[in-house]
């Protein structure tokens, strides 16, 4: 096997005036070293056959690097006086450690606390094989004048290691190392790469085991942190992680900056754009500030945020969460799980329950595709790709096809335990609501049942579908303005678009029901002839539209029509007339005739006709 080795120097200028047999012997060392600490992959990553077989190891030289410990080092921690070997502080040839690479390092027993993850599928055991020689300077435990075999020249006197570059003995935000990578952990794991199609630069260690030396080569010379190749746009880590979405989403390819204004997201040695750090603008490969999954902030919002504040991002999420009526996001920490459950799990609201940071895409892009023939919304792309969700059928989606699945992941799984408006259907999951077998629904699943109704406005007909975030939205949004589309916060509760005043009574107007008069003309509504008399009940009566309809969908009645029984703030609205019936009769034909029997407003409709 042929070994690339090092350019060799003048032995003055490498070893500080050492002799000749002694530079060969550093350099021979290396060779030894290469072979044993580093050896060649087999299956995909050995060499075709016939082909001359090459080692990447050695491509630089090391005593430009911060490993050259001796005077002549470019790094701050160096020794002052003895002159040695480069080598020495590792390697010896001779009463070497009795481990792989001719060790020359004490490796007292340390117990090292692992990395712990609810998604990790890999069994972990305490550091073996080369991470343990790694750590044996990087714990920072020892000094790094602990040698076996110290040179003939003079005693070492560095002491342990200092500055980032020291794990300590707690590596629980550090990458997992010393486990089996295999194809059932592939499997199992789910989004990673099979061992046998990792490229030589990710080599595992005896063709199984994933160690410091998969990303690392102590020798490589030619990458920053000694990687095994560049990490320019997560190079090094997409050899391992194959994330569903992630080379068309938006975290892989936009070319935002920083602005300077709040926190640099970005690591001290990191590039200039989101796309050019990647995993690095939300990850840490080592020392993580959130242990588990390696997040680069200590708390869950601001792992988005620090980005999504109008620092780097468009849009600014981050103020959003501010307004009176919002998601909640700020109030809990590290509660949402990658593979949670939502039929069981502890009831939070994240980013990542509507948003998946490995498949998101920009939303310039197509966040929809219309099939024409139903003309209900698929997510395709844009933000919400790639989330799970909650069917109409109430059971668990892994990846959600229709926006409202991922609302009903908190809103269609169990009754709320916020005070809310009390209805004659009694229930308050959305679910339950919007379903096609009930009697009325605003259609968000698929088109309403009333082909007759009518005063709507332009762009909108009896077949019309529309969404969830067509009415809970941020109220400041516009197509062309700068302010963020989607529910994360409104000046109107709860998130909506517009306003929609629910007391009763409440004086009219075109904003107290802006987000009906979205829909729905007003003056058709309240003013045209041959329909229900809402001037009379809204405008006269100052009844509110919440009152009679549920804008989700009602079980029992035609026409969205479920009183309210109750208030949110618990007072009493809408009676049994006193014949004991609550209900509304419609009438054959159109315009929404019919008779109601209930007492409202202190009047007895048993029955009241319109």
């Amino acid at each position: 096997m042929m070994i690339v080795t090092q350019r060799r120097r003048s032995p003055a200028r490498r070893h500080g005036g050492g002799s000749p047999g002694r530079l060969l012997t550093g350099t021979l060392l290396i060779a030894a070293v290469c072979a044993l600490l580093w050896p060649a992959r087999a299956g995909a990553q050995s060499e075709s056959a016939g082909a001359v077989s090459t080692r990447v190891g050695v491509q630089g030289d090391i005593t430009n690097t911060v490993h050259n410990l001796t005077p002549l080092g470019p790094g701050k921690i160096r020794e002052k006086k003895v002159q040695s070997g480069v080598c020495v502080y590792c390697h010896t040839p001779h009463d070497a450690k009795p481990t792989r690479g001719l060790w020359n390092r004490q490796m007292p027993a340390v117990t090292y606390k692992l990395y712990e993850s609810s998604t990790m599928q890999a069994t972990l055991s305490q550091p073996t094989g080369t991470s343990r020689l790694c750590l044996s300077c990087h714990d920072g435990v020892i000094a790094l004048s602990k040698v076996r075999v110290p040179p003939k020249n003079g005693i070492l006197t560095l002491g342990q290691l200092t500055g980032n570059t020291v794990l300590g003995t707690d590596l629980s935000g550090s990458h997992p190392i010393s486990f089996v990578y295999n194809n059932s952990l592939a499997a199992k794991a789910g989004e990673l790469a099979q061992p046998s199609a990792l490229p030589r630069t990710a080599p595992l260690e005896d063709a199984t085991d994933l160690q410091c030396s998969t990303c690392h080569d102590p020798h490589e010379t030619r990458w920053p942190n000694f990687l095994r190749t560049d990490n320019r746009y997560s190079a090094q880590c997409t050899l391992c992680h194959k994330m569903t979405g992630w080379t068309v989403s938006s975290h892989a390819t936009s070319n935002a900056r920083w602005k300077a204004g709040g926190k640099n997201p970005f690591p001290a040695d990191g590039y200039g754009t989101v796309a050019e750090n990647a995993c690095l603008s939300c990850h840490r490969p080592h020392a993580a500030p959130h242990p588990e999954w390696l997040l680069a902030q200590t708390d869950e919002p601001s792992n988005c945020t620090i980005c999504h504040d109008g620092t780097m991002a468009q849009k600014n999420i981050a103020q959003q969460l501010l307004l009176p009526s919002s998601h909640p996001i700020l109030s809990k920490q590290w509660n949402h799980k990658p593979k949670e459950d939502p039929l069981s799990m502890a009831r939070h609201v994240t980013c990542a329950d509507c948003h998946n940071p490995h498949a998101a895409g920009s939303a310039s892009k197509s966040e929809s595709s219309m099939r024409a023939a139903s003309k209900i919304t698929f997510i395709t792309s844009g933000p919400l790709f790639g989330v799970s969700g909650v069917g109409m059928s109430g059971t668990y989606v892994q990846q959600a096809s229709h926006e409202y699945e991922i609302c009903l992941k908190c809103h269609g799984i169990a009754e709320p335990t916020t005070p809310g408006i009390v209805r004659q259907d009694t229930t308050r999951n959305i679910r339950m609501k919007i379903r096609p077998t009930n009697q009325s629904f605003h259609p968000i699943v698929t088109q309403g049942k009333d082909p007759t109704i009518a005063g709507l406005e332009a762009g909108y007909t009896a077949s019309s579908i529309i969404s969830c975030i067509d009415c809970h939205n941020n109220d400041r949004w516009t197509p062309a303005g700068s302010s963020p589309k989607g529910p994360h916060g409104s000046r109107w509760a709860p998130i909506l678009a517009q306003e929609y005043e629910t007391d009763d009574p409440y004086l009219e107007s075109m904003s107290s029901y802006a987000l009906c008069y979205t829909c729905h003309n007003r003056s058709t509504l309240l003013f045209g002839s041959g329909h229900f008399p809402h001037q009379k009940h809204v405008v006269q009566n100052q009844t509110s539209c919440a009152v009679c309809h549920d804008p989700h969908g009602s079980q029992r009645s035609p026409r969205l029509i479920n009183f309210m029984i109750m208030s949110k703030t618990g007072a009493p609205v809408v009676r049994r007339s006193s014949s004991g019936r609550l209900e509304f009769d419609p009438a054959p034909g159109l315009g929404g005739h019919g008779s109601c029997y209930l007492k409202c407003h202190g009047v007895d409709h048993n029955p009241k006709k319109y």
